[in-house]
């Protein structure tokens, strides 16, 4: 019994001085190191041509023509007009009052604005019966392709209505010649009177150049 156990405790300390003797690991190879996967990018700017049969195939109904709104831009400015005339003509005077409370907030031009922006914005008004809110109307700016430079566009919300709610109503008035944008960062909806249907998301911060297509900034070699 003695000779088993002597046998035994030699060969245990054999293999225990075998294995830490210099370079018994070698042939295992160093141990690879498993990469960190990198974040995600956050996409910026998403946006598309809308199919037809994503578009409202009924045709809108009249609005009302009362539009109540106040300015972001000009101290809560407000306003409340009437678009039509008895004969279901425009009101110049009503269009004049629209048009000054449009104007650049930079150099305070005015420019005559598409009359159909305000008849979807008083349908805005009809749905939720609360005024709008102007954050951006007309832009004199260098990127003369812009609608809110041409005179078609406005940026929107409406106090106590979620943006969701905002968001799919007024999807819900595009037959096809309308831009709509989404800025979850900054808080508001883009509307624009355009000749094809464009729908985008803009997650960048405040700025002139939102609704735009973000181009890759160039790295110095």
């Amino acid at each position: 019994m003695r000779a088993t156990l002597t046998i035994v405790t030699l060969l245990c300390t054999s293999l225990s001085q075998a294995a830490w003797a210099p370079g018994a690991f070698a042939a295992e190879g160093p141990k690879k190191s498993t990469p960190s996967k990198k974040p995600k990018r956050q996409v910026i700017f998403t946006g598309s041509a809308v199919a037809a049969s994503r578009l409202r195939a009924d045709p809108l109904p009249r609005p009302s023509g009362h539009l109540e709104l106040y300015s972001q831009n000009f101290k809560g400015e407000t306003i409340s007009v009437d678009l039509y005339n008895e004969d279901g003509s425009f009101n110049e005077a009503s269009l004049d009052e629209l048009y000054h409370l449009w104007r650049c907030r930079r150099t305070g031009t005015e420019k005559p604005i598409n009359p159909h922006l305000f008849e979807l914005l008083s349908l805005v008004y009809d749905r939720f019966q609360k005024p709008v809110e102007l954050v951006s109307g007309f832009r004199n700016q260098e990127r003369m392709s812009s609608y809110h430079f041409l005179g078609s566009a406005a940026d929107i919300r409406v106090r106590g209505v979620s943006d969701r709610e905002l968001h799919d109503f007024v999807m819900s008035l595009d037959t096809g010649e309308m831009g709509f944008g989404r800025y979850p960062r900054a808080g508001f909806i883009h509307i624009d009177v355009r000749p094809t249907s464009y729908r985008w998301i803009d997650r960048s911060p405040p700025s002139e150049d939102m609704g735009h297509p973000k181009k890759a900034k160039k790295r110095n070699a």
